[in-house]
């Protein structure tokens, strides 16, 4: 008898990933933020190359306003700590000052007034809740 790796009816799936929960919240912020006036222009950027110098989850115009915006996702009754905007601390923001003046750069968009906001996502059973942070910091904070 052969065994299979596919969970049977009984066996519960498993949770998802950070990796995968983490994607879910960003495909899934996107969608958000276009429903509150923004314009997504950018997702996953990499303006200094490679994995380690980080990236920008979304970046996005809002009126007048180029706006590059983190995504932090957390599952429902997670005890992590921080909370997911506390966990964009100032090393967090640091790169992503310094990521964002990286994109500024590269798009010639030194004249455009830019904010940095966070979305907080929540995974409550198989529905997300959003929390949106506008101008959560100021680039001249770090």
């Amino acid at each position: 008898m052969m065994e299979s790796d596919a969970p049977s009816p009984e066996t519960p799936a498993p949770k998802d990933t950070r990796k995968q929960l983490g994607t879910l919240g960003e495909a899934e912020t996107a969608a958000f933020l276009e429903n509150h006036g923004y314009r997504v222009i950018d997702a996953n950027v990499r303006p200094l190359g490679g994995r380690r110098r980080g990236e920008i989850d979304i970046v996005a115009w809002h009126g007048d306003y180029l706006v590059f915006i983190e995504v932090k996702t957390r599952r429902s009754g997670s005890v992590a700590r921080p909370t997911p905007a506390e966990a964009v601390n100032w090393r967090k923001r640091r790169q992503l000052v310094h990521l964002a003046n990286s994109y500024i750069a590269r798009y010639r968009l030194d004249d455009v007034p830019c904010r940095f906001d966070v979305v907080e996502v929540l995974r409550i059973a198989e529905s997300l809740s959003f929390n949106l942070i506008e101008n959560a910091f100021d680039g001249g904070d770090v």
